[in-house]
């Protein structure tokens, strides 16, 4: 079952691909659809939908494993061949991330510096114990973005018809920027460095859709940023359709939109929410531990419920 909202359906849209409609032409072909997914804004998307299994300390966060993209990029496209009356054929979809990782590197100024922050939590610690910290910190990283990450991205691509994962720019950590520092009770240390995020990706992005648009007539960008203004304005000068499709906290009428950077600007704004998007989506049989599903279970069942009528 899909659920959604729309912003002014077509109201931008010029090209004559889209005016043969109201020429009297009934047998128009399909409108040729590629969708662009940006990847770490989309990965921040999932992972705001998050549950805590009762007794455990930690939330547990969903990510890209844990939905079924086949149906989730089909029920997309024909979400808005319903909203725009048009109907629309699923060429593509590109997902995004990010092709390398910034290198370990120790310059004399970062290493003071962390030195000096863990310092006022542990003043014992050495120099040399931060570089250590900090190089372990950067070796967890490395292994998860060159090795489980990939992984986890050829897995989905395995079980998804037309979908492509592509990889551009650079995904940035600064193993001497201390996020996080703990001396635990055995005398251990707990450091975090942090994670900057991707670089260069969006550019990746923009370019391709510009670069493709002779072989699509609508590009739907999921998730998204204000970066794509530029990208969006010149597809639409080049009489292109150009989508904005998100996620959503909660139901309408409390509704949370997750990236809605572009609504205002592109043809068509749509969106699953959240009730959606748990029910109709995620897969069971990703890994998901048995107390989140129940967790999950339990947050359905809510959005579910009928919403009390308020008193003025």
């Amino acid at each position: 079952m899909l659920r959604g909202s729309v912003s002014d359906p077509a109201r931008n849209i010029q090209s004559p691909v889209w005016g043969s409609a109201h020429l009297g032409v009934t047998h128009m072909a399909p409108l040729r659809t590629v969708v662009f997914v940006d990847g770490q804004n989309f990965r921040k998307n999932l992972q705001a939908f998050s549950f805590q299994a009762p007794g455990s300390p930690q939330r547990y966060k969903l990510d890209e494993k844990h939905f079924r993209w086949r149906e989730f990029f089909a029920d997309v496209v024909a979400w808005f061949a319903k909203e725009t009356s048009y109907e629309h054929r699923l060429v593509r979809a590109y997902w995004y991330n990010a092709y390398d990782m910034t290198p370990f590197q120790r310059y004399p100024e970062a290493v003071r510096r962390a030195h000096a922050e863990c310092s006022r939590h542990a003043p014992e610690i050495t120099q040399d114990q931060v570089i250590d910290l900090a190089q372990q910190w950067h070796a967890k990283q490395h292994a998860w973005f060159y090795g489980s990450r990939r992984q986890m991205f050829e897995e989905i691509q395995r079980k998804t018809d037309f979908l492509e994962f592509k990889f551009v720019g650079q995904f940035r950590v600064e193993p001497f920027t201390v996020r996080h520092f703990v001396r635990n009770h055995d005398g251990t240390y707990d450091y975090q460095g942090t994670q900057v995020g991707e670089k260069g990706v969006d550019v990746g992005i923009a370019v391709d859709m510009i670069a493709k648009m002779t072989n699509y007539d609508v590009a739907i960008i999921v998730s998204g940023d204000a970066d794509f203004v530029p990208a969006v304005c010149y597809l639409k000068d080049h009489l292109r359709g150009v989508y904005q499709f998100s996620v959503a906290k909660g139901v309408p009428p409390s509704i949370n939109y997750l990236s809605p950077w572009l609504k205002g600007i592109v043809d068509v704004f749509g969106y699953f929410d959240e009730l959606t998007l748990l029910s109709d989506y995620l897969d069971h049989g990703s890994g998901i531990p048995p107390a989140i599903i129940n967790e999950v279970k339990g947050r359905i069942a809510q959005l579910q419920a009928p919403v009390s009528p308020t008193t003025t």
